[in-house]
């Protein structure tokens, strides 16, 4: 099976809530046109975000081109122009955007009285940006979620009140469905959960290929021990939840919080298709987990076994 085309943009359009970057798996294979990848049309709005901890604005499409300023984790900005072709820039095939650099109120952030415009490549870019205090702190922390050039799903962290270079921890994450499209990467969509949902404020990341039945989300923490203020912590993978969908065989989770002991339950189902059109052989399992150091952990209660399961 092939992954699915992503659809274009029209102008004044949001981007696709969809970040894809993926290649077949044999590196002989990979020309500039296999690469599947999310493409920005221009857009009347400031809808994108740097995803990266820093990203040169070039004068032209080109990476020797002069630079026209940082920009930094986080900042948004508006796609003027897409280059047509696709090209090689490191370890990354993607398009040249002409983008201007703009404030959160999506208006022109003004260098030197002039506009910030620029070109910055493909990858450097996401819809994902996420503004909230992720460690409990009481400072907001910014996470920006973007695909790596080794075709992982990467969520970044960035403590705005440390200094550059080590302002940013990152965790890697790998997208389903590899395993049935032999392609490396795939899509991600992210969200962010409140702490008021969880306890504790965490990054949602969910990869589920439209080719194929495998699916997964993840929750990413971060966290700085003591909590203390202007100190870089540590994002990493809290839990990380499976199922699938492949006729006659199907397994699907559903995840309930309590915020107040920082816990949550996780029902995993799993059931067969009947000849019929109804469903045979279904089991759930439901398993408790507490969170310890930003990672949730299977809670084993003493003498009692850590799963219930329900036929």
């Amino acid at each position: 099976m092939t992954p699915v085309l992503l659809m274009s943009l029209v102008l004044t359009q949001s981007p696709p809530l969809h970040l894809q970057y993926s290649a077949p798996v044999d590196a002989a294979q990979r020309t500039l046109e296999s690469y599947e990848l999310t493409e920005w049309e221009p857009s009347a709005r400031a809808d994108l975000y740097v995803g990266v901890d820093e990203a040169n604005l070039r004068q032209t499409p080109s990476a020797d081109a002069a630079v026209v300023t940082t920009l930094p984790l986080g900042a948004a900005v508006r796609v003027l122009e897409r280059r047509a072709e696709r090209v090689k820039v490191g370890e990354y095939v993607n398009h040249w955007y002409s983008v201007e650099y703009v404030d959160t109120k999506g208006t022109a952030a003004a260098g030197d009285d002039q506009r910030q415009v620029g070109w910055l490549f493909g990858n450097t870019l996401t819809p994902y940006r996420f503004e909230s205090d992720l460690d409990g702190d009481g400072e907001l922390e910014v996470a920006t979620v973007v695909m790596s050039g080794d075709f992982k799903i990467r969520v970044r962290v960035m403590e705005p009140r440390v200094k550059p270079p080590r302002r940013v921890s990152s965790v890697d994450l790998t997208p389903a469905g590899g395993g049935y499209l032999s392609v490396e990467g795939g899509p991600a969509r992210a969200q962010l959960v409140s702490a008021k949902t969880a306890g504790i404020a965490l990054v949602q990341v969910d990869s589920s290929p439209e080719a194929c039945g495998e699916y997964r989300t993840t929750f990413v923490s971060y966290t700085v021990p003591g909590k203390k203020k202007g100190v870089l912590g540590k994002a990493q993978l809290a839990l990380e939840l499976a199922g699938l969908s492949d006729p006659p065989s199907h397994s699907d989770f559903k995840v309930s919080f309590q915020p107040k002991t920082k816990g949550l339950t996780v029902a995993q189902t799993t059931y067969e298709d009947d000849e019929k059109g109804g469903v045979k052989d279904k089991v759930t399992t439901r398993t408790p987990f507490v969170l310890s150091e930003g990672v949730y952990m299977e809670q084993v209660p003493s003498g009692v076994a850590g799963s219930e399961t329900m036929r």
